[in-house]
């Protein structure tokens, strides 16, 4: 989790390279279901085209196929997803359907100030699309341009102007980050990271609260072994539930039956006798 600029995409690819998972964000995903035709990418696109916002039923869709592909299987690296609290209900559901719980739950904190102007400061080259920064990655830092071109021709663009990015500042601080984070602070899954600084000290900063959050630093190639034992104990807990469902909806059903015939004794005995005839008579008598 992290504000637009946070550089949580970033860490991301080091989380990669270290635990050899893969990373999964939504905005890929989007693309590559737009690309590939399929029915959850031209909704997707629908949605966008018309200026809306991807539905959480399309979202988690897309996130459930990605997730159940083999790659996946040992673990993942969600970035930019959930960012609702109801994305949050339903990724939880998900995991327990598919067996693979979180272990943590990242939040990249960057002074706001910082990331306007890390924001409003990205160029975009038009021929050669490179993305620089004139505030850390000035266009004379990086390789040339195209062949033929020496210097970059940058802009900026419509959604980097700095008063759309505190818009989106403010969009995410109410939408995204109170909502979510709160939500998963009860887990006891929420590790928050100081991103601002160095991009290494960053990413020294990131596995160290990893390891502390872990109680310990754990080394690449058990990943698989602790996915195992996390599907396990998933399993084991989906089928204690049940069990429990079942022995309860079995008590229901006994003492529903055993109530019956106390239930239609009881309407019977409470039923008026029937009026004798000489009854009737004396009444219609003394009218």
């Amino acid at each position: 989790m992290g504000a637009p600029g946070s550089g949580k995409g970033t860490q991301a690819q080091h989380l990669v390279s270290r635990y050899g998972i893969p990373h999964v964000s939504t905005g890929d995903i989007l693309r590559k279901e737009q690309q590939q035709g399929t029915a959850l990418g031209l909704r997707a696109k629908q949605i966008m085209e018309s200026g809306g916002y991807v539905d959480d039923a399309t979202m988690i869709g897309m996130i459930r196929n990605r997730l159940l592909q083999p790659d996946a299987a040992n673990g993942f690296i969600l970035d930019g997803f959930p960012r609702t609290v109801a994305q949050a209900e339903a990724l939880a559901k998900l995991l327990i359907e598919i067996e693979s719980p979180l272990d943590a739950v990242l939040l990249f904190e960057v002074n706001n100030e910082q990331l306007v102007k890390r924001l409003s400061g990205r160029r975009v080259c038009e021929f050669c699309k490179k993305v620089f920064n004139v505030h850390t990655a000035p266009p004379s830092v990086p390789p040339e341009c195209v062949d033929g071109r020496t210097e970059h021709q940058v802009v900026q663009r419509a959604d980097d102007s700095e008063d759309t990015v505190r818009a989106r500042l403010r969009k995410y601080e109410e939408m995204t980050r109170r909502p979510v984070s709160g939500f998963y602070s009860y887990t006891g899954l929420m590790r928050t990271v100081d991103a601002e600084g160095d991009i290494d000290a960053v990413t020294q900063r990131m596995f160290d609260t990893l390891a502390a959050g872990s109680g310990k630093k754990t080394a690449p190639a058990k990943q698989k072994k602790r996915a195992a034992v996390r599907r396990a104990k998933a399993r084991k807990a989906v089928k204690k539930v049940r069990r429990v469902i079942r022995k309860l909806a079995k008590k229901v059903a006994v003492k529903r039956s055993a109530a019956q015939p106390a239930r239609k004794a009881k309407r019977k005995s409470v039923r008026k006798p029937a009026r004798r005839p000489a009854a009737r008579a004396r009444r219609k008598s003394k009218r």
